[in-house]
């Protein structure tokens, strides 16, 4: 038994040392961070140099901005030219097309006649139009235009047909005469764009118009006109201006000259409908020493189709061309049309 207790006292004292100096080494490296490992930093990771998570460009590449947005796509018709027809310039925003249709029908010299008309027209460039149609923006349904065609005497313009395809059964006529235009617009609006949702505000409008009758079916002629519009907030427009044709240009018995100071008020009732009043002051064959001063009237009814890829106005409108006349008393209602159509308009394409 004494050798046990003094083997164990003798095992203690040489476990002392090694177990102090376990427990020296345990507190050192509580107190002292090793070289080897780094001590925690409060900066991001992303901030720290060496960080794989380190922003730079060749390493890291932001997300992909969203493939939707509104000025990569074109805008729709109703977008970029407006619902409403008062609300609309003389010429369509840049990239825009227009398709025409209509179908006119009435009581001319006596007979019955009949036009089927295609037109077409596009805005190359900003504030400017050109087409194939008699159509133009304050200028259409506009009062029928007189012209003298030798000894059929004077007869309504549409009767004919001037158009991109006008097609007809009037004098034993089957094709009119193509017409192309060229409208430049005045830009009255410096600060508005184009393609823009934020739509004309101007009060007034006013543009140049010159026109060529292509001879298909009668003599060369040329068209010079001011057309104004004068807006009434989203309601109304009032459409005025001056328009010279010269016809017959190296047909026989020479050229006439005839003028228009046109009218129309046009009442957009809703975002979808509207209203039109046409009338004005024809003179034909001013140059002649003979002219016939014609009053003409007419109204209209139409509508409006908006879609994202297509915007329609379907219309229809009556008219008297010589409802009465300077030089006689009472009103001509023997010579009248019926005009029933449709123009398409696309997106604002470039």
């Amino acid at each position: 038994m004494p050798y046990s207790f003094g083997f164990m006292c003798a095992l203690a004292l040489v476990a002392l040392p090694g177990a102090a100096a376990a427990q020296g080494d345990k507190e050192g490296r509580a107190t002292e961070p090793s070289l080897q490992e780094p001590a925690p930093s409060s900066e991001p990771a992303s901030e720290q140099p060496g960080s794989q998570l380190e922003l730079d460009d060749d390493s890291v590449k932001l997300a992909p901005e969203p493939l939707e947005k509104a000025d990569e796509y074109p805008l729709s018709p109703s977008d970029a030219y407006g619902i409403r027809y008062a609300r609309r310039k003389l010429v369509m925003p840049k990239g825009m097309m227009r398709g025409t249709f209509d179908v006119v029908a009435g009581r001319v010299s006596n007979e019955n006649t009949a036009t089927f008309n295609f037109g077409a027209a596009v805005s190359p460039a900003k504030y400017v139009e050109v087409g194939f149609s008699r159509y133009r923006m304050g200028s259409y349904p506009n009062p029928d235009v007189l012209r003298a065609l030798g000894g059929d005497g004077l007869i309504p313009i549409v009767a004919q047909g001037r158009d991109l395809i006008p097609v007809g059964s009037t004098n034993n006529r089957a094709f009119g005469d193509m017409f192309a235009y060229l409208r430049v617009e005045a830009p009255t609006e410096p600060d508005w764009e184009r393609n823009s949702k934020a739509l004309a505000t101007s009060v007034l409008d006013i543009a140049f118009d010159i026109g060529f009758l292509i001879p298909t079916a009668s003599e060369f002629g040329l068209l010079f006109g001011v057309p104004i519009r004068f807006h009434g907030g989203d309601i109304f427009a009032f459409d005025v201006g001056l328009t010279v044709n010269v016809d017959n240009i190296g047909g026989d018995g020479g050229h006439f000259t005839s003028i228009t100071l046109p009218w129309n008020l046009v009442f957009s009732a809703t975002d979808f409908l509207f209203v039109k009043l046409d009338s004005g002051l024809n003179a034909v064959d001013v140059t002649g020493g003979n002219a016939l001063k014609a009053f003409p009237f007419g109204f209209g009814l139409g509508g409006t189709v908006a879609g994202k890829r297509i915007m329609s106005d379907i219309f229809a409108a009556f008219s008297w061309p010589i409802l009465g006349t300077v030089d006689s008393q009472g009103t001509n209602t023997d010579i009248w049309t019926i005009t029933i159509g449709t123009n398409l308009y696309s997106p604002a394409l470039f």
